[in-house]
């Protein structure tokens, strides 16, 4: 996950399209209505409902197939957490 500067001088978070499809997933959600397109459009103030309709398309995708292996009974290994950096004494 990264940080990027908007336009308009906020800050957000920005994540893989990887990481929204299991977040869509975990919600049991493998599609998106076009009134929930229409309010991503209203808040983005610049790409169209149909934009994201189209950009959101491989992430649905993406979720279907999370959700079928996950329904066949697949688990998934978080990465393990590496050793603490720094100085030791």
């Amino acid at each position: 996950m990264g940080k990027t500067n908007d336009p308009s001088g906020t800050v957000g978070k920005v994540f893989t399209a990887d990481v929204v499809a299991a977040l869509l997933m975990s919600f049991n959600v493998t599609s998106i209505t076009m009134k929930q397109y229409d309010l991503m459009s209203a808040m983005d103030g610049t790409k169209t409902a149909s934009a994201f309709q189209h950009d959101f398309r491989s992430v649905l995708a993406k979720a279907r197939e999370l959700k079928a292996r996950s329904d066949a009974g697949e688990t998934f290994e978080a990465v393990a957490p590496g050793k603490k950096r720094g100085m030791s004494y």
